[in-house]
């Protein structure tokens, strides 16, 4: 009789989840470890990330596991001989992924997806803010000022243009958020040839950012860092983009330089930010950025709002892929590993 095909899972979801992932696919030998992956903190509580301590249980159950639910490392990866698919419970692969998994034949699935319209009600609470002059209102409720109509400048988004520099599961939550407050939405993403989703007026590729900076009066950041990203909005692509424009980063810190966002909203090369996250995080008490009026700050908590939800909708995701590859179907969110070798 041949052996079970086993599925190592060392993230750990509630009993009733855990309970749900037994019950639904049978025939399949599930590992719970007990030494689950730790999260780690951006000062605002428990987030996804670390991977699991290479302990003497974990190196073990990973030599002869076939699938992964979780988080991998070097040292497990080096025995895991017989791994041939790792779902992983994040979206942004940045401290995930490494060089031998790069270039390996396993195949890694990821979790967009699972946070987007969150991210998109976050996009919006920013853009919103910036048409209705909320941060100069809210300053001067403060101090108890009534300000004058004239006063407050307000930038209806109706008509405008919405650049989204990353057409990915949360990409494409804001564009269908944009289109309901009457924007018009242009994009780019990392393969165009994935087609145009009929909500969205134009998609490019990765060369069409210049063309997307231009024409946009709002623009987010969604794309996930990696070695082509990095670094991606820089002072010559602020330049680019209308003086009147906002830019809004709920990707990655590391996409726009920090440095010259800096400076660019020091000189007025756009209207203001809203950020979300950031190069160094926290962002170091006493940096320019947190006394400018033209900027909003959120502490990297665009999508906490939903954590029960997130962990129902990776598990969910899990269940549908091990189906489909116990099947041989497609799996969903297929990472190209290309791009971070």
């Amino acid at each position: 009789m041949a052996n079970k095909m086993k599925v190592l899972i060392n993230i750990r979801p509630n009993e009733i989840l855990e309970r749900r992932i037994r019950n639904k696919v049978k025939g399949v030998d599930f590992v719970f470890t007990a030494e689950s992956a730790v999260g780690y903190t951006r000062g605002h509580g428990e987030r996804w990330g670390d991977p699991p301590r290479d302990t003497a249980e974990m190196l073990g159950e990973i030599r002869d596991t076939d699938v992964l639910f979780g988080y991998l490392t070097r040292e497990m990866f080096k025995v895991a001989d017989k791994l041939r698919w790792v779902q992983a419970p994040i979206s942004g692969l940045e401290n995930f992924m490494f060089p031998e998994l790069a270039r390996s034949d396993v195949i890694i699935t990821d979790s967009s997806g699972v946070y987007g319209e969150e991210i998109a009600s976050h996009t919006f609470a920013l853009f919103l803010a910036f048409s209705r002059d909320l941060p100069k209102l809210l300053r001067s409720q403060e101090q108890g000022i009534w300000e004058k109509h004239g006063n407050i400048k307000t930038v209806p988004l109706l008509s405008k243009t919405l650049g989204i520099v990353g057409l990915g599961g949360v990409g494409q939550e804001v564009a269908k958020a944009g289109v309901a407050f009457g924007m018009r939405v242009v994009a780019t993403r990392a393969h165009p040839e994935k087609g145009k989703p009929p909500f969205v007026d134009k998609v490019w590729g990765p060369e069409g950012l210049n063309k997307l900076l231009r024409e946009s009066d709002f623009v987010v950041v969604c794309t996930p860092q990696t070695a082509k990203t990095e670094k991606l909005i820089k002072t010559r692509e602020l330049k680019l983009m209308k003086k009147t424009a906002f830019l809004v980063n709920v990707g990655r810190g590391k996409v726009v330089d920090l440095e010259n966002i800096t400076e660019a909203l020091q000189k007025g090369d756009i209207a203001g930010a809203g950020l979300d996250v950031f190069e160094q995080e926290p962002l170091p008490k006493g940096h320019m950025l947190w006394s400018m009026k033209n900027v909003i700050i959120t502490p990297h908590c665009a999508s906490i709002g939903l954590l029960p939800l997130y962990w129902e909708r990776r598990v969910s995701l899990f269940i549908e892929n091990l189906k489909r590859y116990i099947e041989g179907k497609d799996l969903a969110n297929i990472v190209d590993k290309q791009i971070w070798c």
